[in-house]
């Protein structure tokens, strides 16, 4: 039994280039099957544990169910002969393949774009900083039109339409290396941009160094996005300037893949720390915190702050300092006493606020 599974998965004949073309299918069925249990357990973590749900989580699964018709598509593919030599293909099945993989690669800029819109929604809800969320919007907006020109210009790249898939007719087509180049290019200078976006603002956090540098570690996963992305441009300029389009588009195909379901991975692998910090709480315990040397603890003049959440899947909270006598608050088992002066004589309606930022256990 398992030898005729592992013969249908990654068949051993096939000098036509058969098997090339299920080895890339089982590539992507692996990768897309690993981003829907990681996006499942973030929905658990988020729905189950932290009770709240938010744009960014619809966001990743709308990009999640695209990576899933994505690889239906290359499964298609694989079903009309990817893989194979387009000499060793019927006309037929060589223009269904292609109109495969005309739908497809729209399909993959969407579900980026999906991914990268989580992110950024992520980063809004994270960071209240004025110019930082403008930045995200601007961000934001050059994601959208982008990917809007990535999927018409993927739809309507040649004149007509049909001519992708039969170059025998009459007509045109953009330069296929040139646009998917532009795209690709597109996909990695914003990647960079968002891992970087939010360091500054880490850095800044009063955190103990080792504590900040994981935190910052966890932004950064991202990165891994960058260097699929980079691996694939190798790809990508086989198909274009190869003609034998269906024996070169197998390493295209699951590079593809691997730059979706990556980026969906690394956009879901923060918000597992409540999950984590569920059956394994001793591994990402937190026992150092800062006080800010200004706010002193004294029980005649002061009043006790809010703690109101910013953020459970990092660790990240907001503090609200307000007037009024308020009793003290606890968080995840740590008791929250920090306090600060406070003049009786200063009108009740003259509050104070201000905004500071700990790292706590979820």
């Amino acid at each position: 039994m398992d030898t005729v599974l592992s013969n249908t998965l990654l068949p051993r004949g096939g000098g036509d280039g058969g098997a090339r073309g299920e080895q890339a299918l089982v590539v992507t069925a692996v990768l897309t099957g690993i981003s829907i249990v990681i996006v499942g357990m973030r929905m658990v973590a988020r729905v189950m544990f932290l009770k709240m749900t938010g744009r960014e989580d619809y966001t990743i699964l709308y990009s999640l169910v695209l990576a899933i018709v994505y690889l239906a598509l290359v499964a298609a593919q694989v079903h009309f002969g990817l893989g194979k030599h387009n000499d060793s293909l019927s006309s037929y099945e060589l223009k269904q393949q292609l109109k495969r993989l005309w739908v497809a690669i729209p399909i993959y800029n969407a579900s980026l774009a999906f991914t990268k819109f989580s992110i950024l929604f992520q980063y809004l809800r994270i960071f209240p900083d004025p110019k930082f969320r403008i930045t995200c919007h601007i961000v934001m907006g050059i994601v959208a039109a982008y990917t809007t020109w990535a999927v018409v210009s993927g739809y309507v790249n040649c004149v007509p339409v049909a001519k992708f898939w039969d170059r025998d007719i009459p007509g045109s087509c953009l330069s296929f290396e040139a646009v998917w180049f532009f795209n690709a290019s597109m996909n990695i200078a914003t990647d960079l941009t968002l891992l970087v976006l939010p360091m500054p603002l880490l850095s800044q956090l009063q955190l103990p160094r080792l504590q900040k540098v994981a935190l910052m570690g966890v932004f950064a996963i991202g990165g891994l996005v960058v260097i699929t992305s980079v691996l694939r441009l190798s790809s990508l300029r086989s198909v274009a300037n190869d003609t034998d389009t269906s024996y070169s588009n197998v390493a295209a195909a699951y590079w593809t893949a691997a730059e979706c379901n990556v980026a969906i991975i690394c956009a879901c692998l923060p918000f597992l720390r409540p999950l984590i910090s569920r059956f394994f709480p001793k591994l990402l315990s937190t026992n150092n915190y800062t006080r800010n040397p200004t706010m002193t603890a004294t029980r005649s003049r002061t009043n006790r702050i809010e703690l109101r959440s910013q953020d459970r899947d990092y660790g990240l909270y907001t503090i609200d300092i307000q007037g009024g006598d308020q009793k003290d608050k606890t968080l995840a088992g740590i008791e929250v006493t920090t306090e600060m002066y406070q003049s009786t004589e200063t009108s009740k309606n003259d509050e104070s606020t201000s905004q500071r930022r700990l790292v706590v256990d979820a």
